[in-house]
This record gives C-alpha cells, sequence and structure tokens, in this order.
C-alpha cells in the first residue's frame, strides 16, 4: 500500500465517527417522535444498533446526546448572524438573518422542541443553552449599542435589555413554526422583523 492510498483511507469516517453518528440520527429521529422524557438509554442504543455499554463509549447521558445535536445546530446558525455585525437598522440583513435561523428552527424544530424539558435534568444542556442564550445576546447589545453611538437606535431602553427583549420576540414566535408553512414562516419573519425594527429604531 502507498503512503497516499494509506492517507486516504485514513481521511475517512472512523468506525468511531460512523457509531457516534448513529446515536445522534436515531436520537434526532426519537425525540421527533416522542416525548424526551419518554426515550430512554436503551432506546438510543437499540435505534444505533448499539448495546447500552456501547452507547456509555460515546455519550454519558440522554442529556449529552441532544447537547450534541443542539451544538451542531447552533454552529450552523452562527455562520448566519449577518446582522449582528451591520450598522443602523439593516433590515435586509435583519429578514436574512431571521429567515436562517427560522427555517433551521422549523426542520428540526421536533429536537429544538425538547430543550425546555431536558434542561431540568441535564446540566451539560442546561450550561450549553446559557452560553448560547448569553452569546447571542450580547452580539445583539454590541450591535444595538453600536447604533445608539451612532444615534440610529433609541436610547430609552438600555441595549442589554433590548437585546433579552429581541430574543423573547423570537423564540416566542419560533416555538409557533413547527408545522408552518414557506409562506406562514416567512410570514412570521417579517413580523418578528418588524417587531424588532420598531423595538429598536422607532419604526
Amino acid at each position: 500500500m502507498t503512503q497516499a492510498t494509506s492517507a486516504r483511507r485514513r481521511s475517512g469516517p472512523s468506525k468511531g465517527d460512523l457509531r457516534e453518528a448513529a446515536i445522534l440520527d436515531a436520537a434526532r429521529r426519537l425525540f421527533s417522535q416522542q416525548p424526551y422524557e419518554s426515550v430512554s438509554i436503551d432506546d438510543l442504543a437499540r435505534a444505533a444498533g448499539l448495546s447500552r455499554t456501547g452507547f456509555y463509549f460515546y455519550f454519558r447521558t440522554k442529556g449529552a446526546v441532544l447537547t450534541a445535536l443542539m451544538s451542531r445546530y447552533w454552529e450552523t446558525l452562527g455562520a448566519s448572524h449577518v446582522w449582528f455585525d451591520s450598522d443602523g437598522p439593516s433590515p435586509e440583513l435583519l429578514r436574512e438573518q431571521l429567515r436562517s435561523s427560522a427555517y433551521l428552527w422549523r426542520e428540526h424544530a421536533g429536537v429544538m422542541k425538547c430543550a425546555p424539558t431536558a434542561v431540568a435534568t441535564s446540566s451539560e444542556l442546561r450550561d450549553f443553552m446559557t452560553r448560547v442564550k448569553t452569546r447571542q445576546d450580547e452580539r445583539a447589545s454590541d450591535k444595538i449599542s453600536r447604533d445608539q453611538r451612532d444615534g440610529t437606535a433609541t436610547t430609552s431602553i438600555a441595549a442589554p435589555r433590548l437585546a433579552e427583549m429581541i430574543s423573547a420576540i423570537r423564540d416566542a414566535r419560533y416555538t409557533q413554526l413547527a408545522n408552518a408553512t414557506d409562506a406562514e414562516l416567512e410570514a412570521a419573519v417579517e413580523d418578528i422583523a418588524e417587531a424588532i425594527q420598531r423595538l429598536v429604531y422607532g419604526g
């Protein structure tokens, strides 16, 4: 075997990678079909074609599996946060950012809906969700602070509070999108964008 052939073979996914992916795929299906608390470790292992012992080689808890899934989704979302880096109202960039996150939420709603229940029993997921929310609120607050200094955003409410309000408006609306049509999703994006623009920039 040549060195080049050996390198090509090693560059593919390992058996461990494939088994971890099988667990995540199984979890995605099961969490979408059943309440989070109804899915057991045995269910996840069986659906992934592993023993219970084999499952624990890759994940310590059911919450760790959900955390891994959520982490992948948020990595995808991070690249779509174009509005946070813009100056001024930038309504089109706001819609683009909201549209990306709304479509991702709808696509993975079955998993996303598990988080509120799971955080009560999984410290790992709770810590992860806290970090994600803190990071998003910080980026929104930084953008609003810049716009306040430039005179485009309202100064009647502190930037961190406005960032928290944006999160509340967005997240409350997203929870209604699990079975939304494309038209309904686009209407939701317009509603959220309009609410944020009026809240931060006064219309």
